[in-house]
């Protein structure tokens, strides 16, 4: 038995099944909005790169008014020294522990305050919240610092745990509320179903809400890190009398000063200050995929 031969249809060719790819074609406003947005990056990015190269640069070109942008030497051991002779390796371990500390304590109570303030509703929550507010206008690290050093001091927390919990005191107060409104975004069926199984408040904070809270969490941490890292005035009131309590930042600051030399190792001090830019850019590389989705549903939602 013989098998029927398939025929093509009349007028109908193999090549015509093949749909055909036109060229996308470039818009010239496109064009220039990408020029635009090259150049100011560019120029944003300019003092970055006037940094890195002068950290490398003898000091000489660098006091040097026609010294160039690109070193005439290459002098790595700025990094060595900063690293070594100016003690940055304990500041860079002191920094991590304030900004670890900061960012734990940040994210647990941050995040649970943000999520009863938004599934419950609590007797006086207005007047808490209006005070929440009001706190924003009141520099916590500026006005209130030496209130806040003697305090710390009467409790035996002139340390580095002391410089943590300022600095919390001056960063929180943001992320509950961002909190509070990616929460009021979220579904309750599944909070409702937890509480069913006879979960209580906290069991279905932590086993239902706070997984999904990644996203603005991964905002919150960002943040927090950049803002305790970053932090200039706490730990320098701190560390006045005990030096060893100094962070990467004030150590950078204090670096200007070298009575040995007679002037002010400016490639030393950029040396320290790109290393200390070295967490901050890893963290956001990290987290950068939540970072704009948590940023603005906690902003938008609710």
């Amino acid at each position: 038995m013989s098998t029927p031969a398939i025929t093509e249809p009349v007028g109908k060719t193999v090549a015509q099944d093949v749909p055909v790819r036109r060229g996308r074609r470039v818009r010239p406003l496109t064009v220039l909005l990408h020029v635009i947005l090259i150049a100011a990056s560019l120029i944003m990015l300019s003092p970055l790169i006037f940094g890195l190269f002068a950290s490398v640069s003898p000091l000489d070109q660098i006091l040097s008014r026609n010294g160039g942008i690109l070193p005439r030497v290459w002098e790595w051991g700025t990094y060595l020294q900063a690293w070594t002779t100016a003690s940055f390796s304990r500041y860079f371990v002191n920094s991590l522990i304030v900004t670890a500390l900061v960012v734990l304590l940040d994210t647990l109570a941050s995040s649970m305050t943000g999520y009863v303030l938004a599934r419950r509703r609590l007797r006086g929550q207005r007047f808490l919240e209006g005070l929440y507010v009001g706190t924003l206008f009141v520099g916590l690290t500026t006005a209130t610092l030496y209130p806040q050093y003697v305090i710390a001091e009467a409790l035996g927390l002139d340390n580095l745990l002391g410089i943590a919990l300022v600095q919390l005191a001056g960063i929180m107060l943001v992320h509950i509320f961002l909190i509070k409104a990616f929460v009021l975004g979220l579904g309750t069926e599944m909070e409702d179903a937890a509480r069913v199984d006879g979960c209580g408040l906290f069991g279905t904070y932590w086993r239902i809400a706070f997984p999904m809270m990644r996203p603005i969490l991964a905002t919150t941490v960002i943040l927090g890190f950049q803002a305790s890292w970053n932090n200039y005035q706490v730990p320098l009131v701190f560390s006045l009398a005990a030096p060893d309590l100094r962070t990467l930042v004030v150590g950078v600051s204090a670096l200007q000063y070298d009575a040995a030399e007679g002037m002010t190792p400016y490639n030393t001090v950029l040396a320290g200050a790109n290393m200390a830019l070295v967490p901050i850019v890893v963290i956001f590389i990290v987290l950068q995929r939540h970072f704009v989705r948590g940023w603005t549903d906690g902003s938008v939602k609710g």
